[in-house]
């Protein structure tokens, strides 16, 4: 019989799956703004995950606060491979636009600069925050911990960053599929980071929100 913390880590998971896989975030627009409705879930999300799985956050917190100097380095590295891998896939998948005559970005990225322009400071909380700790919590705290018990390493490390990719997808498009090879080189580099400090949630996660806050200062100097 299922314990009820692996029910409540199912649930999560699953809305997770139904809300942003399956876009049922949408059902939600027709009693609230799409742009609140999506902030609304993932501070849900965040709040939840992190209660579900505050006894291992806990512990990993305090082993962080007994190697300070350990983990500032190590998220200093994790942050210049994720730049490294980004712009590897990022090369790659400008290759595949020019080879399949594609013009444009991603939905994924037009929907950050459009919200963007209309709220800039709650996207930066959710985009370098919040939008982090979900996508940790799910990818490496759930998926890739798990996975890393029954597949060998390099495989599971795979799957899960081509999962991470493949949920920034908005459609079957073929611009869709070369758009989420952007983001297959920070999912791949998040996952390698996880495993190389004993899966301790926290480097990833801080590399996470360094990454994206890069990402973001950069859309506010090309805004201007």
């Amino acid at each position: 019989m299922m314990s009820n913390k692996n029910k409540g880590i199912l649930i999560f998971a699953i809305l997770y799956i139904v809300l942003f896989v399956f876009d049922g975030v949408k059902l939600l627009t027709f009693l609230m703004p799409s742009t609140i409705a999506n902030y609304l879930v993932y501070v849900v999300l965040a709040l939840y995950g992190s209660f579900l799985f505050k006894d291992r956050l806990i512990q990993q917190w305090n082993e962080i606060r007994k190697t300070k100097r350990k983990f500032f380095f190590g998220v200093f590295k994790g942050w210049l491979f994720l730049i490294l891998m980004t712009l590897v896939f990022k090369f790659v998948s400008e290759m595949l636009k020019q080879f399949f005559g594609l013009v444009g970005q991603g939905l994924n990225q037009s929907n950050i600069q459009s919200t963007f322009q209309e709220q800039p400071l709650l996207l930066a909380v959710f985009a370098c925050i919040i939008g982090p700790l979900v996508e940790e919590l799910l990818f490496r705290q759930l998926l890739l911990h798990y996975l890393q018990k029954r597949l060998p390493g390099l495989l599971s490390i795979i799957l899960v960053g081509l999962v991470f990719a493949l949920t920034h997808m908005h459609s079957l498009a073929l611009s869709e599929w070369v758009s989420a090879v952007d983001y297959l080189g920070g999912g791949l580099a998040f996952s390698i980071i996880y495993v190389k400090e004993k899966e301790n949630i926290y480097y990833p996660l801080v590399v996470h929100m360094l990454g994206n806050s890069l990402s973001f200062i950069i859309l506010v100097i090309s805004s201007m």
